[in-house]
């Protein structure tokens, strides 16, 4: 049973990996294992909906070839960056654009600071609950700076960036500005994205603003 399953998982890795669909033979020939055994994983992930079939071209008069492909997950990233490639405009319009949706989604996902009056916690807390990690934090002259990785937009930076730092940073601002009574003052944030080398690396530094 357990080999049965690491077969499994290497057929629907394979698929998903793959930009086309893929027939049985290919990916049997692929994985090393008998055709028979690769259509007997292949209706077990379709009757799971992880995979779906494909009409193939037939180069030449014959039966229709079928082809097969791993069911993408449905992200709000997909969902952004579409959204991204789309809003037009300049550079800086983009991210005055994004920032004004950053804020109106920390509005909806809404941030309590839970009694703390640190704001680099705060903040740090608060993205945490959306898939950023604090890698380095450090404070000086009433400034403080944060370093985040893990982006759950990184995708969508690297082709638009100006994008996703205008959204981090409406989403920032709007947890520091509603939460500015708690916190005991108000804090300007700048964001400073930088993806690199499939990761996504912020610099978050936060300002007291009077």
């Amino acid at each position: 049973m357990a080999r049965q399953v690491k077969q499994r998982d290497r057929v629907l890795a394979l698929l998903e990996t793959s930009a086309d669909p893929l027939d049985a033979h290919l990916l049997a020939d692929n994985l090393d294992l008998h055709v028979t055994t690769i259509r007997f994983h292949l209706n077990s992930l379709i009757e799971d909906g992880l995979v779906r079939t494909h009409q193939l071209p037939v180069p030449t008069v014959g039966r229709p070839r079928l082809g097969y492909a791993a069911v993408r997950k449905a992200t709000y990233t997909d969902l952004v960056a579409l959204l991204a490639a789309r809003l037009g405009g300049t550079a800086d319009e983009r991210e005055r654009t994004a920032c004004e949706v950053g804020r109106d989604w920390a509005g909806i996902l809404g941030f309590d600071p839970a009694g703390t009056t640190d704001a680099v916690a705060f903040v740090s807390d608060a993205l945490s609950r959306i898939g950023f990690e604090t890698r380095s934090a450090t404070s000086a002259f009433g400034n403080h700076e944060l370093t985040l990785c893990t982006c759950p937009l990184v995708e969508v930076a690297r082709t638009n960036p100006e994008v996703v730092r205008g959204i981090q940073r409406g989403l920032i601002q709007r947890i520091l500005d509603d939460n500015a009574p708690a916190l005991g003052a108000r804090y300007t944030a700048a964001v400073f994205p930088d993806p690199q080398d499939g990761n996504c690396s912020i610099r978050l530094t936060l300002r007291k603003s009077g």
